[in-house]
């Protein structure tokens, strides 16, 4: 069964003023750049820097008009405000983590990578646990009842190979003996290690929909959705590792 027209109409707000927050950050960051570079350097940069200006100012023009339609929609179908904007920024998530998940994925025509490109599908966040860091909950949202997403609770681990931890523990002295390799080229899909901590619930709707748009069974599609659930997760987690390395660099 498809959403009413009013859900569907506030989640492509949500959408909608998601990514504009994204794209006035994106570019205020851009902005700021391109004024330090004008400083210190050409004109080229300044000029750049100008017109980044001006599309800064569309865009907050741009976002106080989605985020009233927003607060409209929210107050239109009965939820929090916060309740749409976590709908938005799973929408983004999913479009960052989709090609990544894609690449875990055996084959082009998995079931799972199938789920990743159609349009049932529109959104993906994680939900960490507070008192288990090694534990999480990922929540996928789809058009059938996008309000409601499905819930896939996971835990993972880290395996840290000797040549990792005797890199991460650094020279006594305090001096970078580093041959130019990159400890953190090593942490990749092999050495996280992922599984289930539970069921997957609240899928019902979304797998019946899933199950007419890949023409199979219900427990096939479910299987199909707890496998992007993994997929998307496993992307998720690679990425922030990656981060984390990016930082502990940037520190050194």
């Amino acid at each position: 069964m498809a959403a009413p027209r009013r859900v569907v109409q506030a989640v492509e707000a949500a959408i909608v003023a998601s990514a504009n927050l994204a794209a006035l950050q994106h570019v205020s960051a851009a902005a700021e750049a391109c004024q330090r570079l004008g400083r210190l350097s050409s004109g080229r940069w300044r000029s750049a820097a100008r017109d980044l200006a001006g599309l800064e100012e569309d865009l907050q023009t741009s976002l106080s008009s989605a985020a009233e339609t927003l607060a409209s929609r929210a107050e239109d179908v009965g939820v929090p405000e916060d309740a749409l904007w976590t709908v938005g920024d799973a929408a983004a998530t999913l479009d960052l983590l989709r090609e990544l998940a894609l690449e875990s994925l055996e084959g082009d025509d998995a079931p799972a990578a199938r789920v990743l490109r159609g349009e049932v599908l529109f959104g993906a966040s994680f939900v960490e646990d507070p008192e288990l860091p090694d534990r999480g909950t990922t929540l996928l949202f789809g058009w059938p009842d996008p309000l409601a997403p499905a819930s896939w609770p996971w835990q993972a681990n880290w395996v840290v190979g000797d040549a990792q931890d005797e890199d991460r523990s650094g020279d006594t002295d305090g001096s970078d003996a580093s041959d130019g390799t990159d400890a953190s080229d090593s942490s990749d899909a092999e050495e996280l290690d992922l599984f289930e901590a539970g069921e997957l619930e609240g899928d019902d709707a979304l797998s019946a929909e899933l199950a007419d748009a890949l023409s199979c069974s219900r427990d096939d599609a479910r299987a199909a959705l707890r496998a992007t659930a993994m997929a998307l997760t496993r992307a998720s987690l690679l990425a922030a590792n990656t981060d984390s390395d990016e930082d502990d660099d940037d520190d050194s």
